[in-house]
């Protein structure tokens, strides 16, 4: 039978388990190794050996690998919105059915996140020079990357960013600010 016992295309394991199971997996792969290159780095450093500080130095790195993988997850919304974001070196671009544009980090002034009501997806405004700004559905496709992204931005707390992605609280939410800069009147880029 070419399509198994359930026939082509059937899957015994729910959509939302599915995406539960994609959404954790990395994360999942990251804890092991920290808890494998660990226990030996422990483990060879306990008997002398020299392996055991290169595991342990991978488990540091393997760390690194989990928050990023963590937040990620934490970040991560099922890719129901349109558009799909596009993050180049110093750029964030958004192209979407009707609008879009690209805004250089070096540019942003502010970063927010805009939630329009209780239930509603969230989205991302990032305001560049002048109060023009760039706003991007977090149900976008690449979305998730945001956050990770945005982290060459001086002082920009990813973890603020994934609470505040979080939050049911409708109304803007400054998630970064450019030191020193006045206030500027926001409008819209795309």
């Amino acid at each position: 039978m070419a399509g198994g016992a359930g026939g082509p295309g059937v899957s015994f394991v729910r959509p939302e388990a599915a995406g539960a199971i994609r959404r954790w997996t990395e994360p999942a792969a990251a804890a092991g190794l920290v808890l494998l290159t660990g226990w030996f780095g422990i483990r060879w450093t306990g008997q002398g050996s020299a392996l055991g500080w290169i595991a342990l130095a991978a488990a540091a790195l393997a760390l690194f690998w989990l928050r990023a993988a963590l937040l990620g997850a934490l970040a991560a919304r099922p890719v129901t919105g349109a558009g799909l974001v596009v993050l180049r070196e110093g750029e964030i671009g958004y192209m979407g059915p009707q609008r879009g544009g690209f805004v250089e980090l070096d540019e942003l002034v502010r970063v927010e996140i805009y939630v329009i009501a209780p239930g509603c997806d969230p989205v991302w405004r990032l305001v560049g020079p002048e109060g023009a700004s760039l706003t991007i559905p977090a149900t976008a496709e690449g979305a998730g990357h945001l956050p990770e992204a945005l982290t060459a931005l001086p002082g920009f707390s990813d973890l603020a960013a994934v609470g505040a992605l979080s939050r049911d609280r409708p109304g803007r939410h400054v998630i970064w600010e450019r030191p020193g800069l006045p206030r500027l009147t926001p409008r819209r880029l795309n």
